[in-house]
């Protein structure tokens, strides 16, 4: 084994010497390119994946959870400018309960879990502050669930209930949001915000949410409304009547003046107030007997004259000359009836989104649309967009030249990237392909060699030698080992006619026989060597 062993070895240097300079840089290198690379995937393979163990942490408490990581020895990571501590996924629930077992984080008591600390001796007053609180703290945790917001303030003016006001006041609210780096709500957001709030106190009208960012923006303030939510609500409504009107007149656009000619523009003023119209109409139908009827008769009998005539003194009766007059009587008849009335009521809701006015521009390539017909090109684009004229409705049609220089640019840009890009995919896979063929063909040479190592070894056969050859060999490798005794002169020159013969025997056989020579010394190397 221990010889099998060393002849291999042997065999690996023998091959290792035998190649050139270059080829040793080249395999040195792709040796060194495999270490690092294993390296590399050792350490990615033994890195334990990180995860999150707490997320937005107040200073104290990623100051408390940190010291208590590095008491017990565990490796972190701090994110999100220290609010996230990141350990090994493995090991985030055995650290979750370890640090909730030592009150980590420790937090603050908010919202609803204020009122499990009252006790019977807890005045009114103290009630009613702590469930203020209670509720301030559950509408900020609401709101901090929202995305894009780190924490959230609330506060809640609630009025007093008194019993002797008519007109009782109307609670208010207001919201800080300290929104995530680069964040803006929305104006549904911002509505979703306001209705939140509102929704969660009784008798709270949204308008009556105050709501503004870290930076002192307000987004929505009493009085104002929803003013961001308005206004987008107002824009995506026009933005998205004026895409589908400019769509329409677009397409005959294209397929009359061709892709890339014609240019439309709709400009439309949507109303989005909301009206409410009740209207009540009364009828009578002759005939319909009435709900209910009421009559009155008064009769009257009596002496004297009547009492009658315009009041005056020219108009007093004397008192002797009526006393013991004539008789008089009336009669008073009078009837009252409830007929039925139809009533009708109608209730007219408006519904946002009445369109007040439209304008529309139409510009065309000059190059493309000079012989069209101008006027039936705007009755075509009156019918796409549907303008009324009565309405103030508007539209204009042009016929200009195009400037394609920005085109041409951006198209020329385009090229050049295009091919920009297929150049260097061209450079990488030749690049790539030079590597793996270099290192083909070093491998292709060093196995090509041992190869040819092996069969000269096996196909090697005894070179047939008479006796003076073979002792000039061995004499030629005993004095490559050691010193040899130096003879008389005598000797030597006896000796010089010999070895010349035998030398140029020697060489005739090497320039014939080079492999079997070569092999046959490599063998008295290794045999000579301790």
């Amino acid at each position: 084994m221990n010889s099998a062993l060393a002849g291999t070895l042997e065999r690996a240097r023998s091959t290792f010497d035998a190649i050139n300079l270059g080829q040793k840089v080249v395999i040195g290198l792709l040796l060194a390119g495999l270490t690092l690379g294993g390296f590399f995937f050792y350490s990615w393979i033994t890195t334990p994946t990180q995860a999150p163990l707490f997320s937005n942490l107040a200073a104290s408490d990623a100051s408390a959870i940190v010291e208590e990581l590095n008491a017990q020895g565990v490796s972190y990571e701090l994110a999100d400018g220290g609010s996230t501590i990141m350990v090994a996924k493995d090991a985030v629930y055995d650290l979750r309960l370890s640090m909730s077992g030592k009150g980590l984080p420790a937090g603050q008591d908010t919202g609803y879990a204020l009122l499990d600390e009252q006790g019977i001796t807890t005045s009114e007053f103290q009630q009613q502050v702590t469930y203020q609180r209670a509720l301030e703290g559950e509408l900020a945790n609401t709101l901090e669930s929202l995305a894009g917001v780190n924490s959230a303030v609330v506060h809640v003016a609630l009025p007093e209930d008194e019993v002797f006001v008519t007109e009782e006041a109307e609670p208010t609210a207001s919201v800080l949001l300290d929104l995530a780096p680069g964040t803006a709500l929305s104006g549904e957001q911002i509505q979703a915000v306001t209705n939140l709030v509102s929704s969660s106190i009784q008798d709270m009208d949204p308008d009556q949410v105050t709501v503004a960012d870290s930076s002192g923006q307000v987004l929505s303030s009493p009085g104002q409304g929803i003013s961001a939510a308005a206004g987008d609500a107002r824009s995506q409504v026009e933005q998205e009547y004026e895409n589908r009107l400019a769509a329409n007149a677009q397409q005959i656009l294209d397929q009359v003046v061709g892709a890339g000619n014609a240019v439309v523009s709709v400009r439309a003023d949507v109303d989005l107030s909301q009206r409410n119209t009740t209207t009540e109409t009364y009828d009578f139908q002759e005939g319909t007997p009435p709900i209910s009827e009421q009559t009155t008769t008064e009769t009257y009998e009596g002496g004297g004259a009547p009492v009658g005539g315009i009041l005056g003194p020219e108009n007093m009766p004397d008192a002797a000359e009526n006393a013991g007059g004539g008789e008089s009587n009336y009669e008073k008849e009078s009837t009252t009836a409830n007929n039925a009335v139809g009533k009708t009521v109608e209730v007219v809701e408006g519904a946002p989104g009445a369109l007040r006015r439209l304008t529309v521009s139409v510009v065309m390539d000059d190059a493309v649309a000079g012989n069209l017909n101008q006027q039936q090109m705007t009755e075509l684009m009156t019918n796409a967009v549907g303008l009324d004229q009565a309405r103030g409705d508007e539209i204009t049609v042009a016929a200009m030249p195009f400037d394609d220089t920005a085109a041409e640019n951006a198209a020329a840009a385009m090229e050049a990237a295009r091919e920009a890009e297929a150049g260097e995919q061209m450079w990488s896979m030749i690049r790539t392909g030079g590597i793996a063929a270099g290192i083909a063909l070093v491998v292709l040479i060093v196995w090509l060699r041992s190869r040819r190592q092996e069969d000269v070894e096996e196909d090697y056969e005894p070179l047939e030698l008479d006796d003076d050859m073979l002792a000039e060999l061995d004499r030629l490798r005993v004095s490559s080992v050691r010193q040899e005794v130096q003879a008389d002169n005598a000797a030597l020159e006896l000796e010089a006619a010999q070895r010349a013969k035998v030398r140029g025997e020697i060489s005739s056989m090497v320039n014939e026989r080079p492999d079997e020579v070569a092999a046959m010394l490599r063998g008295w190397l290794s045999e000579s060597k301790p």
